[in-house]
Formats: C-alpha cells, sequence, structure tokens
C-alpha cells in the first residue's frame, strides 16, 4: 500500500516537473477540460474567460500579450534554483485548512490558472459594485485568506470591491509554493478582474503587504499590467527574499544566494513601475526591518506619483488600521492617482469611500481636513534598528 502511493506521489512529481518543462518551453495549452468544482467549490477558468473558447488563436493580441507576460514572469524567477531550499521553504510556512470566512456577502471560487493551478479566493462585491473601486489583495509569508478575512471585510466595508487570494501551496490553494507560481497565481487573479462586467475595470487598485508586496512589484512592473493598474498600496515590504530572511535567521545572513529557491528581488523591478504608488511603514514592524520599504521607495523613480506615508505606532500589517491612515495617507493618495489618470479634470472622480457613495456631499472639516498636507517629522531610518530588534 506505502509502495503505491509512493508511486502516485512520484508520478505526480514527474508529471509536475513535466508541465514546468514544457511552460518554459511555450509548449503548455492554458485550457482543457477542467471540472465545474474543486472541493465543492465554483471553479472559474481564466484562460477561457480571457482567450475565449478552445482552440485558442494563438495569432491574437490578446494572446501575444499573454506570452509576453510569462516572459516576464520566467524572467524574474527562479526557474530551476541550484537547491529546492529547506530554508525557503521553512521561511515561507503557512498554516492549511478553514478557519474564518467574511462577515459580508462572498463568493469562494477557485481560479485556474495559465499553468493549470487552482488557487482559492474570496470575491466580495457591493451591489452598486461598477461605482466603486475594486481592490486585489496580496497577503503574506504566514498567512491565507481565512486569516485576512477581517481584511477582506475591512476593505470591502471601507473602500469598495475585494478580490483575496491564497497563492499555491497557501490555504486551500493545492500546490507546492514557488516564486514563479506565486507570480502566474497574481497574474491570473489581476486577469480575472478584467474580465469582469461588474466593476470599473478601469479603477483597480492593488494592494500587497509583506510578501505581498514583491508580488504586487511584479504585477505593476509589466508593461501591459501597468497600463491596467489604478494605483498600488504597498505596506511594509522587502527588498529581496534573501534580505527579508536575513532579518529572520542568522544563517540565512551568512549563506550565498544561490541557495534561496525564491528570489523576489524587488529592488531590481521598481524602476519599472509607472503607475502611482503609496509605500506604507510600520516603525513597529518586528518582520520586515523598515529600511527595505524606504530603499524601494527611493528606487521607484518612474512612478507617475510616488509617496512614502510613515507611522511610528504601526506594526507589520496595520498601517491602514491607524485612526489618521484614510484622512492624512488614503484620501490624499487616492486624489492624486485621480489626477494622474485624468490630469485635465474632464471627469470627476467618483467617490473615494463607500461610505461616500449616495451622499450629496458639502464643504466640511472633514473636506478640509482631507486637503491638508499632513508633515511626517524626518526620520533617519538607518538608525532604526533598535525598532527592529526590541522585544
Amino acid at each position: 500500500m506505502a509502495k503505491r502511493r509512493e508511486s502516485r506521489t512520484s508520478q505526480k512529481s514527474h508529471e509536475d516537473d513535466l508541465r514546468l518543462e514544457n511552460t518554459l518551453e511555450g509548449k503548455e495549452q492554458p485550457i482543457y477540460n477542467i471540472p465545474q468544482q474543486y472541493n465543492g467549490i465554483p471553479v472559474i477558468n481564466v484562460p477561457e474567460r480571457r482567450f475565449g473558447s478552445p482552440p485558442i488563436d494563438k495569432q491574437s493580441e490578446e494572446y501575444r500579450v499573454h506570452l509576453e507576460q510569462m516572459e516576464y514572469i520566467n524572467k524574474h524567477s527562479e526557474l530551476k534554483p541550484r537547491f529546492d531550499s529547506m530554508l525557503t521553504h521553512r521561511l515561507m510556512r503557512t498554516v492549511h485548512g478553514d478557519q474564518r470566512h467574511p462577515q459580508h456577502p462572498y463568493q469562494d471560487v477557485y481560479l485556474l490558472t495559465y499553468d493549470q493551478a487552482y488557487i482559492h479566493a474570496f470575491l466580495l462585491l457591493h451591489e452598486n459594485s461598477h461605482e466603486h473601486y475594486t481592490y486585489l489583495i496580496c497577503h503574506g509569508i504566514s498567512h491565507q485568506i481565512e486569516d485576512l478575512s477581517s481584511i477582506a471585510d475591512r476593505f470591502f466595508r471601507d473602500f469598495g470591491n475585494v478580490l483575496i487570494i491564497d497563492y499555491r501551496g497557501f490555504g486551500n490553494s493545492p500546490g507546492k509554493q514557488s516564486e514563479r507560481g506565486a507570480y502566474i497565481d497574481v497574474q491570473t487573479a489581476f486577469d480575472y478582474l478584467l474580465t469582469l462586467d461588474t466593476i470599473d475595470r478601469k479603477r483597480i487598485v492593488v494592494y500587497g503587504v509583506s510578501m505581498g508586496v514583491a508580488l504586487v512589484i511584479q504585477l505593476a512592473s509589466e508593461p501591459h499590467n501597468s497600463e491596467r493598474i489604478h494605483a498600488c498600496i504597498l505596506e511594509n515590504g522587502f527588498t529581496s527574499f534573501q534580505a527579508a530572511a536575513s532579518e529572520r535567521s542568522i544563517v540565512a545572513r551568512l549563506l550565498p544566494s544561490r541557495v534561496f529557491s525564491v528570489g523576489m528581488r524587488s529592488i531590481d523591478k521598481v524602476h519599472e513601475l509607472h503607475v502611482p504608488v503609496m509605500y506604507l511603514i510600520g516603525l513597529n514592524d518586528r518582520m520586515i526591518h523598515p529600511k527595505n520599504t524606504k530603499q524601494l521607495c527611493e528606487a521607484t523613480v518612474n512612478s507617475k506619483h510616488c509617496r512614502l506615508e510613515i507611522y511610528a505606532d504601526a506594526g507589520h500589517t496595520n498601517v491602514k488600521d491607524m485612526p489618521d491612515y484614510i484622512k492624512r495617507s488614503y484620501r490624499p493618495f487616492m486624489k492624486a492617482a485621480w489626477k494622474v489618470h485624468h490630469p485635465d479634470d474632464a471627469i470627476p472622480q467618483p467617490p473615494i469611500l463607500v461610505i461616500d457613495h449616495g451622499k450629496s456631499r458639502t464643504a466640511s472639516v472633514d473636506d478640509y481636513l482631507d486637503e491638508q498636507v499632513y508633515h511626517v517629522p524626518s526620520t533617519d531610518l538607518s538608525s532604526c534598528s533598535f525598532l527592529f530588534c526590541q522585544k
């Protein structure tokens, strides 16, 4: 019995390796007959939604764009690392299984990716969903979407529609964790949003926290995606996976980069960001040193609007929970992002917050405060190591 299980495992591993080889050689077919459900949850065939029913028109413009996006992902991925590092997978550990679910109405779905993986997702849409901004949420290393149901609820309640996904190997998404796989998963989720007629596809904001920052930077730095993303909000990210690992492990600090099966070198890609970007730093972050985000911001030299917001009392994932976040950071950034896309003011900006919908707003103290410039005291992050090390 054990031998049969071992044989099936070996066969599946061989099939996964073969699929990867076909992908790298451009031989994979992104559409095939799939079940309507996975684990009793509906499956959405994103490639078929994007390209239409098979056979694929490989001469189409959309398919050409897809191939260029996959090439960009391959370029920035550790495709065949010298070591399938146990250290890397230890650092990327995650839990599996159902825990919590959003309190607001949501759709529980699986998305079929371009390399035929299944990724679990929650989709939360308002009744008048086309009038709201839509957020793609990319979580961090030790999370799954059930852990972040409160974040999905918060974004839905305050900011708009929400799509939050688990990358393969995280939460209830099957498969093996990998850098390339996570990039494809986020690309698939973004492309899924672009197929929805129920949202305003010109107002998609991509939010990332921790490792999710690296995934958002990968997505938004690709030229075709850059034209379709309204803005990015990036909270406490790292310059590279090795840099983050070095903060957590003395061993990782001493090892050469080739032993890591994940690169996620965001610092090499941020100069390709042209979309409006807001970086968020919590100086009480005990997971990733704040200097990482400062370095990413300084290297984001081609963004049409880039700002850095520093919160002294915030930690690794709660900058957006600070009481002054909306007035001090969120509203001003969203107004600036709108002006980037509509510099002539010919189109009035839709309501920024969910609460603003259906209201006839007049000048008020809140509106006045929204327009004020908040001055953050100058902070030398190079001297903030005690903030990271303090227990």
